[in-house]
């Protein structure tokens, strides 16, 4: 049987939207204003993901980590808002890959 493969980008813009939503749709504290500079996986088993955030206006850049199962969930939301489908039945991960984050839709 055929197997589809589906990769979606995002930009930096985009997976601070989807993080920030995903926070206040979880009521969980938002992370601070800025635009998310660089991505990258902070240990080799790739558990969590860390953004180097810069706010211009204070001059200053910050550095938050998920987790890539909350960064998954939060592309996802993305997704069904920007009217993106997504199988239910299909296998989702989060890639990282050159600093672009991707989903990746096995089904």
């Amino acid at each position: 049987m055929p197997k589809e493969d589906r990769r979606i980008i995002f930009t930096h813009d985009e997976v601070y939207k989807a993080l920030y939503a995903l926070c206040v749709q979880k009521q969980l504290s938002k992370p601070p204003a800025g635009a998310v500079k660089a991505v990258k996986e902070k240990d080799a088993d790739g558990a969590q993901i860390v953004l180097d955030l810069e706010n211009p206006a204070q001059e200053a850049t910050e550095t938050v980590e998920y987790a890539r199962d909350f960064l998954a969930a939060a592309l996802m939301v993305f997704c069904r808002g920007a009217g993106i489908p997504l199988p239910k039945s299909a296998q989702k991960s989060v890639l990282i890959h050159n600093g672009e984050v991707i989903l990746r839709v096995q089904i």
